[in-house]
């Protein structure tokens, strides 16, 4: 079992190899073994691109005939952008196959597993499946829920304010933690704040390495305040900017920032007159969006536990006393009957800092 763990694993490490340029696929990858050699390999480089079996495949070649198949997801069986993968596993030889977790996609769901065995292949589930589940999180949740996977992240004092009475902020946590901030960027396709979070900070959000993956900067701005001097519209990746507006809102800057390689998502209002998070998060997900770490600020973490939305929940505690300021969770469009519940998870020590890692009890979410 410890062998059959150890490809799995490495078909695990391919995987994340495709983080970021796979969405709204999942990240996949594929490891073909005989004699205990690995003999082809490979992974989900890009949306429309070759899957990972396939490359694996082609990498073995007619070697493939009576070998190992690991993969971190059940292989397709369906035409999308490429042709089905089980057809050309069978056809290559391929005896057995361990596969992570089942394709929660309706048109995969088991399917892949019951043609595999009905060409005589033999089909293990279940191997390594928690760490292939935490790896698609994103993928699963856009299927099952029809929104991205949201993790919130917000820094506070230790008397519970993200800011002072002007707004300040950006001194609250050392920089050990904002540089882990700025390092989870890369695990998420996007990175999401409200608009009034750039006319104060004016952050560029990116993360520090730059030379590969750059996660979608979505700014919520439902009358499109931000300024062409922000960051986020005029530095060199302004074509990784998604700014999510209303429709018919200044026409004028919309064009100019839509000329200027800026993406614009304009959405409708909801029957409540206002644009609900649920909503915007739909949305998102339609335009092909799995994950998003939310920075904030109090009235988009506001929004989203009043919709009961925060799939992770990232809090910073300073070790700092402020006694007036802008409260953390204080941007609640309407006051909660009761408190929301939370589960904490893990407690850690970062620099000088502390980040408790919690999410909303599961019976609450939607």
């Amino acid at each position: 079992m410890r062998e059959h763990s150890q490809w799995m694993q490495q078909a695990l490490h391919l995987a994340e190899k495709g983080r970021g340029f796979t969405s709204p696929n999942p990240m996949v990858g594929a490891v073909i073994v005989k004699n205990r050699q690995i003999i082809g390999q490979g992974f989900h480089q890009k949306f429309g691109g070759p899957h990972a079996e396939v490359l694996a495949l082609r990498e073995a070649g007619n070697a493939a005939k009576g070998a190992t198949l690991y993969v971190t997801l059940e292989p397709c069986v369906h035409h999308g952008k490429t042709p089905p993968c089980v057809p050309q596993i069978i056809q290559a030889g391929i005896c057995e196959v361990y596969i992570s977790m089942i394709d929660p996609n309706p048109l995969v769901n088991q399917e892949g597993i019951r043609r595999l065995k009905e060409a005589g292949i033999k089909v293990y589930t279940g191997l390594l499946e928690d760490e292939a589940r935490i790896l698609n999180r994103g993928f699963m949740y856009l299927i099952e829920k029809r929104r991205p996977w949201i993790t919130l992240k917000m820094a506070q004092t230790a008397d519970g304010y993200v800011a002072d009475l002007k707004g300040n902020s950006k001194w609250i946590t050392a920089p050990p933690a904002r540089d882990f901030v700025a390092s989870q960027r890369l695990l998420y396709d996007g990175v999401m704040v409200g608009v009034g979070t750039v006319l104060k900070d004016n952050p560029g959000l990116l993360p520090k390495k730059r030379d590969g993956y750059v996660p979608w900067r979505i700014i919520l701005d439902e009358t499109l305040q931000v300024p062409e001097t922000a960051q986020v519209v005029s530095d060199d990746f302004k074509h990784r900017t998604l700014i999510v507006t209303l429709c018919d809102e200044n026409k004028k800057l919309y064009n100019h920032f839509s000329a200027q390689g800026i993406h614009l998502l304009s959405i409708q209002k909801g029957s409540s007159g206002r644009v609900t998070m649920g909503e915007t998060l739909k949305c998102l997900g339609e335009f092909g969006i799995t994950s998003i770490y939310c920075e904030g600020g109090s009235h988009v973490a506001g929004s989203l536990l009043y919709e009961k939305i925060c799939d992770e929940l990232q809090l910073f505690i300073a070790p700092k006393v402020l006694g007036e300021g802008l409260s953390t969770f204080g941007g609640f469009r309407k006051s909660i009957e009761k408190p929301l519940p939370l589960i904490w998870d893990e407690i850690q020590k970062i620099g000088p800092d502390v980040l408790v890692r919690g999410r909303l009890d599961p019976c609450l979410q939607d």
